[in-house]
């Protein structure tokens, strides 16, 4: 391999679906700058997914994708994973390897360690220590990426409250190894954006009244973001007599248990614009300034989060958030001033926020503006870069690779 100057990184992220960490690690690519330059590696989309390679694709990278990279736990696959990992390190020969999510970061890290890689960082993009699977996987997992953080030289929280769960909840690293870097994106589109032009356009195109509350849900339909509340609390809100509608942005297994509660509670739904009905499917969309405008509120109903980039996004384009207050969400919103939180899987407290949010234009109105200035302050892709790029210093110096 030619001799360079650069401090190489390896970057290797679970799978390229539409979410946070794909944006995370594909702009940590394209601006980390000068003296880095950066292999991004990922693993397949799921079925019920879409892929997200468009993104990396808009910022001109050209990620690998490994096809026996996948989310399940399969022996197999992993092991060749593992191997594949190992022969692009050799060849590669990076100084730091930086793995984003629970399974990159599990073959990645062990790859890694084998490998003699210098320096190792985990992003953890939420966590699967609860609400994903029963208590004795969970343990499992625990135990794992405890022993995991012995061979890492730093491990990144992405919100204080994620920080506590690792440190103090499930005492997964010491609080000196893990460091809180927030996601940041480059939101310019949605700071630019006309709200009201294009709130105007997408109400017409789905004939809607100028007094109808239009509520939002974005993500995988898959039971750790509990759609089936989001169903329920349409139907509260029906039986209530509120003139809403409701937009279901994404895909996944839980599409037809939630088609068959809708139509067990005969509330209409549609796949399509031209059709009239309280929710309307609309599946992945690329482009979220085409529909986030519309909205009156975002609802969040998940069990578990990390930092949900449909939350930032919202906000940057003066979208009110109506969400449970789980994992990293009360350190990316402002409750009551960008956010109304209710507890997990509470319908009625979230329908009583929602309730409060019809009922109050005014706070509907401060919501709106709060929201973009915070996320203004605090998740732009400017600052992840300066807080990363500040990390791997601090790390190369201490491992003594460069000079203090």
């Amino acid at each position: 391999m030619e001799k360079t100057n650069k401090i190489r990184i390896f970057r290797l992220l679970n799978r390229f679906n539409l979410g946070g960490p794909t944006y995370n690690v594909s702009i940590l690519t394209r601006s980390i700058g000068e003296p880095f330059e950066t292999m991004l590696v990922g693993g397949v989309h799921q079925v019920y997914e879409t892929h997200s390679l468009h993104i990396p694709h808009s910022m001109g990278l050209d990620p690998i994708v490994l096809p026996c990279l996948k989310r399940s736990l399969l022996p197999w696959n992993d092991l060749r994973a593992l191997f594949k990992l190992r022969d692009m390190m050799r060849d590669y020969q990076p100084l730091i390897f930086h793995s984003h999510a629970s399974k990159a970061g599990v073959l990645g890290r062990i790859a890694a360690y084998q490998m003699g890689i210098p320096i190792i960082v985990h992003t953890f993009h939420g966590h699967v220590f609860e609400a994903y699977f029963n208590r004795s996987i969970s343990s499992f997992f625990t135990w794992i990426e405890r022993r995991l953080t012995r061979i890492s030289d730093a491990i990144i929280a992405l919100s204080e409250r994620q920080k506590k769960d690792l440190v103090e909840k499930f005492k997964i690293a010491p609080e000196e190894k893990v460091h809180i870097i927030p996601n940041g994106f480059d939101l310019e589109k949605f700071f630019n954006c006309d709200v009201q032009l294009k709130r105007s356009e997408i109400r017409s195109q789905f004939r809607l009244d100028d007094d109808h509350f239009v509520l939002g849900w974005v993500g995988r339909l898959v039971p750790v973001k509990n759609p089936l509340m989001f169903a329920e609390v349409i139907y509260q809100l029906v039986k209530l007599g509120k003139k809403i509608k409701a937009f279901v942005v994404g895909d996944g297994m839980m599409m037809k248990p939630f088609e068959l509660y809708l139509n067990k509670h005969a509330i209409t739904y549609s796949f399509h614009t031209d059709k009239d009905a309280v929710v309307y499917f609309l599946s992945w969309q690329r482009e979220m300034t085409s529909v986030l405008p519309a909205l009156d509120a975002l609802v969040l109903t998940s069990d578990n989060e990390g930092t949900p980039v449909s939350l930032i996004e919202a906000q940057a384009c003066q979208i009110p958030v109506i969400t449970t207050d789980v994992g990293g969400i009360p350190d990316i919103v402002i409750s009551e001033k960008t956010a109304l939180l209710s507890p997990k899987r509470n319908i009625p407290a979230m329908v009583k926020n929602i309730i409060t949010l019809i009922e109050n234009s005014q706070l509907r109105e401060e919501m709106r503006r709060y929201g973009q200035e915070f996320v203004k302050q605090n998740f732009t892709y400017e600052l992840l870069i300066q807080r990363m790029r500040s990390l791997y210093f601090d790390l190369l110096r201490k491992k003594g690779i460069i000079e203090i």
